[in-house]
């Protein structure tokens, strides 16, 4: 994924419907509506798992920023269902769930000083308590999978994990994780994103200029 915009509402087209990708074998794996938390920010979930015994190995899977629903939906694609879907048919649960900033948008727009904490962590957190309390998945055997925000984030979900739950995670996985200042990132994605055309347009000029500043 080169980068995300912000554009006006299209009707969804028939071209968007999710197809599910080939390595996926729907009927080697079930999935059941799960809550990940508890009280004001109890978010709704998606815990997909292997058919047999177990135990199984299981992750939870962390968003990038912004709002991003269970899939980290774009368009068509549903990065985190894929993952989800692969991972299970290979006998490995995955658990992923809507981001507090999505699920509970209204609620936190009026937090003030809010953190990454809030925003990711927390609810990381959560996730992992409840697949090691998961009957047929391996307690010793859960893993953490992050994407862009979420893998710069891992680590601290690993060590929150161990300050607040005293547990330990099997280890963690880091998709796209931001290893320079963030504001370079911006420009550098812009301009990378620009070049694909070979022209900047008036938004995406604004955006480079925004971040330069």
């Amino acid at each position: 994924m080169a980068g995300l915009w912000l554009v006006a509402f299209q009707p969804a087209q028939a071209s968007s419907q999710y197809t599910a990708p080939v390595y996926a074998e729907e009927d080697s794996f079930t999935e059941q509506e799960v809550v990940v938390g508890r009280d004001r920010w109890a978010l709704p979930g998606t815990l997909t798992m292997p058919k047999g015994e177990g135990p199984f190995p299981a992750v939870v899977l962390v968003h990038g920023s912004g709002p991003q629903d269970r899939d980290e939906t774009l368009g068509p694609n549903k990065p985190f269902k894929d993952l989800a879907w692969g991972l299970a048919s290979r006998g490995i649960a995955a658990l992923r769930y809507e981001k507090r900033t999505k699920h509970y948008a209204a609620e936190m727009k009026d937090i003030k000083n809010m953190t990454v904490k809030e925003e990711t962590i927390d609810d990381a957190v959560a996730a992992v308590a409840l697949l090691k309390e998961t009957p047929r998945v391996d307690p010793e055997r859960v893993f953490v999978i992050g994407h862009s925000l979420g893998a710069t984030l891992a680590p601290r979900i690993a060590e929150e994990c161990l300050a607040s739950q005293r547990t330990r995670i099997a280890g963690i996985v880091m998709l796209a994780p931001a290893s320079r200042d963030l504001l370079d990132l911006i420009v550098e994605q812009v301009e990378y994103i620009a070049g694909l055309d070979a022209t900047i347009s008036d938004p995406s000029g604004r955006s480079q200029r925004a971040g330069e500043r």
